[in-house]
């Protein structure tokens, strides 16, 4: 595990795709499309780095998705004015509400992680951790 922190820019290149944002790998701590591990499985670097860590996320993924219907309710109200489809736009936006955060769930963990890690960077105390749950993990495995 190398002790330099990528750029930020390649940070959240990385998260955008699901990769783990610190080392780029893809046995990231997504487990499931809802569901986490605890860490990098190939860093090792933990998600949830301090007390609150999932508001973060939350946030985000509240605010992306306010944003989204935003922009669909504006678009679809330009679209159909001056007659509005009450029925149809309700719809749509009710679906937009329900879909659109599960679909964004695992981006805004990983969009998060590393907007924390280019904010606060991991000390040698998170790192020696991090390779020490490596070791662990492949002693266990072995």
């Amino acid at each position: 595990m190398s002790t330099g922190l990528p750029s930020t820019a390649t940070m959240f290149r990385r998260a955008v795709v699901l990769k783990c944002p610190h080392c780029g790998g893809r046995k990231t701590f997504i487990k499931h499309w809802l569901a986490r591990h605890d860490r990098c499985r190939t860093c090792g670097i933990r998600w949830h780095r301090e007390h609150g860590f999932e508001l973060g996320p939350t946030a985000l993924n509240v605010v992306m998705t306010f944003f989204t219907l935003g922009v669909g309710m504006v678009v679809a109200f330009v679209a159909t004015a001056p007659d509005f489809k009450v029925v149809p736009l309700t719809l749509g936006v009710v679906g937009g509400a329900v879909l659109v955060p599960l679909i964004l769930y695992p981006f805004t963990y990983t969009l998060w992680l590393a907007f924390d890690l280019a904010t606060h960077k991991p000390d040698a105390h998170e790192l020696a951790e991090a390779a020490a749950s490596l070791g662990s993990r492949s002693e266990v495995a072995g």
